[in-house]
């Protein structure tokens, strides 16, 4: 009689780090399963120089749920396609060598799939082993790097509509699945998991996020440098690009049914320059005020889709590759031979590229922000010509607990407003009788915006239980040591978070 197959097929795929493996195969071999329960651990050496095959075949021995599989062909994808060929089971679930499952993870998995029969598959949390010292710029904006993934503690689908990525380290597939959508594409040693769940997504399928389904992330140190994560945009950008991920999003986040339709540059879709733009203006903005961690955040954003624009440009036009794949040499050519031409000394031509540059990147970012900046800011002339040195304008203000009023000046608290933004916005509403009655619905949308952000970890503001729009008035003071104290104010009108709205 043939042997019963498995409940679950556990695939990892490794190469040369025999060290972490050890201990997730442990971890494995240990889980607490119900009694009968059956499952397998394919670990796939691929190609492998170190002891990988002698420390998989010693716990082969003690323990015959683990089984050695070779794949010689290098990269990711070759591996776990290599498990999946293998694999018995039903159900085929991965993870890899520097993560560390629950105790009862196997177990979970099936019991989720048999309770969500519509779930092509399921995955959850991702989340972090810190070592003991930790850079005070790493922040939840760079996890991406780091493998972690942490949607909250509530489940949900992920879908065409709602495409959020679920980690391999972290994942488990019904096996008809690939004979569906076929398995990971070999043409990715990145971006294959997202790369396959937009096949199923596409393809109609749904994958749950679990957040009882956790699996530990070994974050090791050299994960924790600038340099590491400046590599890692750089590639997953040049992946993204051969996937097309910038074009596969709609305006509302989801996965559109058809290709792009719109305005391209050099085979690059134009929205994709206007986020790099914005990315690189609020960098600059952000590192103005010293806010380094977010301004971080946005620079790796904007390398992510230099390497976008880069590796597309390229694929459409490859007799620009070689100016884009040294761009320093090409502008160090270009500037002798206009110095050439020209005849001037180096000195001088330098001297005026840096002016032009000055000036008109000066301009550009001022455009950018919507702000006058030194030394040319007109803000001075303004004041003489209007013989006074004042101001009146709206402002919106957090109402924080006991009815305590606080300034809401930092950007980062219901971004991409700032109060520059929103002076102008809510002045239009209000001085427009006819739209007049659409002030409380933007303070609604203000308020909601800041909780949100608060509660996603993006700011470090504390609970509000309301906002405030007043009309205040300044007598400007040179160094603006004034900000916060108007001369005075009117209350225009409020809004409350409907648990509190009748304290107040």
């Amino acid at each position: 009689m043939a042997p019963h197959p498995p409940a679950v097929s556990v695939v990892i795929s490794t190469r040369n780090r025999s060290a972490l493996l050890a201990r997730a195969v442990e971890r494995l071999i240990h889980q607490r399963v119900p009694r009968g329960f059956d499952f397998e651990i394919l670990v796939v050496d691929n190609g492998s120089t170190d002891e990988t095959r002698d420390v998989v075949e010693a716990m082969s021995a003690r323990c015959d749920r683990v089984h050695y599989v070779h794949e010689p062909r290098v990269g990711v994808s070759f591996g776990r396609n290599a498990g999946i060929r293998r694999a018995r089971a039903p159900i085929i679930a991965f993870t890899d060598d520097d993560n560390v499952v629950g105790e009862t993870w196997v177990a979970t998995i099936k019991e989720l799939l048999d309770a969500y029969p519509d779930a092509w598959a399921v995955g959850g949390p991702v989340l972090a082993e810190w070592p003991a010292a930790i850079p005070a710029w790493l922040n939840r904006d760079h996890w991406a790097p780091l493998a972690i993934v942490d949607y909250g503690d509530r489940p949900f689908y992920t879908s065409a509509r709602d495409p959020r990525c679920l980690l391999t380290a972290n994942l488990a597939f019904r096996r008809e699945v690939f004979d569906r959508i076929d398995a990971f594409s070999n043409d990715f040693p990145r971006c294959q998991d997202h790369e396959l769940l937009v096949r199923l997504w596409r393809a109609g399928g749904r994958a749950l996020y679990a957040p009882s389904l956790v699996v530990g992330a070994t974050i090791p140190d050299e994960r924790l440098t600038r340099r590491y994560h400046h590599q890692w945009h750089v590639w997953h950008g040049h992946f993204s690009a051969r996937m097309r991920n910038e074009e596969l999003l709609d305006r509302q986040g989801g996965l559109r049914p058809e290709p792009l339709v719109g305005t391209y540059l050099f085979g690059v879709p134009s929205h994709v320059f206007a986020e790099l733009w914005r990315a690189l203006g609020q960098a600059l903005a952000l590192l103005a005020r010293l806010h380094y961690s977010a301004a971080l955040a946005r620079w790796y954003h904007s390398v992510y889709l230099w390497a976008y624009i880069r590796h597309t440009i390229t694929r459409h036009h490859p007799t620009v590759r070689e100016t884009l794949a040294d761009p320093f040499r090409f502008a160090a050519a270009h500037f002798r031979r206009h110095a050439a031409g020209a005849h001037m000394s180096a000195a001088r031509v330098a001297f005026v590229y840096l002016l032009l540059a000055a000036l008109i990147g000066g301009s550009l970012y001022d455009i950018r922000t919507g702000r006058e900046h030194w030394p040319v800011s007109p803000y001075a002339m303004f004041s003489i010509v209007d013989g006074e040195a004042s101001l009146r304008c709206l402002r919106i203000v957090g109402v924080g607990a006991g009815g305590r009023e606080m300034t809401l000046l930092d950007s980062n608290l219901i971004a991409p407003f700032d109060q520059c933004r929103l002076t102008s916005a809510l002045s239009r509403t209000y001085t427009d009788t006819s739209r007049r009655s659409q002030i409380h619905e933007q303070l609604r949308d203000c308020l909601d915006r800041y909780e949100e952000r608060r509660r996603a970890g993006l700011h470090d503001g504390e609970p509000l239980a309301g906002v405030r729009l007043y009309e205040m008035q300044w007598t400007l003071q040179p160094d603006a040591a004034n900000v916060e104290t108007p001369d005075s104010r009117r209350f225009i009108d409020a809004v409350y978070q409907p648990s509190v709205s009748a304290t107040f």
